[in-house]
């Protein structure tokens, strides 16, 4: 056993799919602390009136705390399945997968998962993000993710999202994402 668990701090690490985001952390975090200072302050409240307090801020604190957490939680829509599909183009290799798709407000996060992992002498653990944000460009980042040799099922979805695409998709979602995070902040 080392000091970092096997992890050479040093190196850049391999990506995982994202269990949760470190801002949505610390949000919640912000508004826990601002939560029981509150807590803290509640018996220098005189009377019947420390209920109605207790109440007012704790409420108030929720509805802020649920409304930032949104804006940078990356679940705005959600989707996943368990399916056997073709791994690379013009291969007729099949693999056992999870595949899931996040879209979120910022772009969309599309991970492959093998069941098992390793798959073809290859290990099949994908994650891609794909920003639609003001100043990305979404078709370069697909383009470049098609350099790469990205496994066929995540350039499928990717390409859903595209702005030539005729599903329409990215119009609909980069405009509804902007406005969203306009209205909240």
């Amino acid at each position: 056993m080392t000091l970092w668990n096997g992890v050479l701090p040093f190196y850049p690490q391999s990506r995982h799919a994202a269990g949760f985001s470190v801002p949505l952390l610390i949000v919640i975090l912000v508004f826990l602390v601002l939560a029981a200072s509150f807590l803290l302050i509640l018996p220098g409240i005189r009377g019947n009136s420390r209920w109605f307090w207790l109440v007012r801020v704790l409420l108030s604190l929720f509805i802020g705390a649920e409304t930032v957490a949104l804006h940078f939680s990356a679940a705005w829509s959600v989707g996943r399945v368990s399916t056997n599909t073709s791994y690379k183009a013009f291969s007729t290799a099949r693999v056992q997968a999870h595949i899931g798709l996040h879209v979120g407000l910022d772009g969309i996060n599309i991970t492959l998962t093998g069941t098992p992992v390793q798959q073809l002498n290859e290990t099949i653990d994908y994650n891609e993000f794909f920003p639609w944000r003001f100043g990305e460009n979404y078709a370069a980042k697909y383009a470049e993710a098609l350099e790469k040799g990205l496994p066929d099922p995540i350039l499928y979805l990717a390409e859903k999202f595209t702005p030539s695409s005729p599903c329409g998709l990215h119009r609909q979602y980069r405009l509804a994402g902007h406005y969203a995070k306009a209205t909240l902040w």
